[in-house]
């Protein structure tokens, strides 16, 4: 009976000091950037698209999500202004920022607050500890050696978008105007 207890505590302890895992992760940096690399698949489990670039991050409410492959795009976020650039077709839009609790961007904005409201640790593949929030379109982040290793969502399609991290750097340098729209001559902006 005493070994049952004792496992029972080591396991219940596990879930807990993963979940702290995730909130001392998404505390422990005001800037981050790092590769990406983003699969998109239907509900058979079939990839429909891959692409990939780079992500940089400056808390409060910065970001640079710029896709290289197969196309160049920019989603840049600045405060309250959220911008989608398509470099090839020499456009840029405005897109309304009113609601981001349900994208993964909202962890990287706000530190997780309390126990009620963070991910929760569900399980381990592949050495990654994944951490699933209680929102609708199933978003999961997966952490490795403490360290923002993937992220999985659905989309409305029913798509499985998975987004693998590598080359992080938590704190990076960061030019002063490194978020601000910078379009060269001949876009047309919406």
């Amino acid at each position: 009976m005493t070994k049952f207890i004792s496992t029972l505590i080591l396991v219940f302890s596990s879930f807990a000091n993963s979940n702290y895992d995730f909130s001392n992760f998404f505390s422990s940096f005001e800037r981050l950037s790092a590769n990406f690399t983003q699969h998109t698949y239907n509900n058979t489990g079939t990839l429909l698209t891959k692409s990939s670039g780079t992500l940089l991050f400056k808390r409060p409410k910065q970001l640079i999500w710029h896709t290289l492959v197969p196309n160049e795009q920019i989603l840049l976020l600045n405060n309250t202004k959220l911008w989608l650039v398509d470099v090839e077709l020499k456009q840029a839009s405005l897109i309304s920022t009113t609601n981001l609790t349900q994208t993964p961007l909202y962890w990287f904005i706000n530190r997780p607050i309390d126990n009620n409201h963070i991910p929760q640790y569900t399980h381990t593949k592949d050495k990654i500890n994944w951490y699933k929030t209680q929102q609708t379109n199933q978003l999961s982040f997966g952490l490795k050696n403490n360290m923002l290793k993937a992220i999985s969502l659905n989309n409305k399609l029913n798509q499985t978008i998975l987004l693998t991290f590598d080359s992080i750097i938590i704190n990076p340098i960061i030019e002063s105007n490194a978020f601000e729209l910078n379009l060269k001559i001949g876009f047309d902006i919406e």
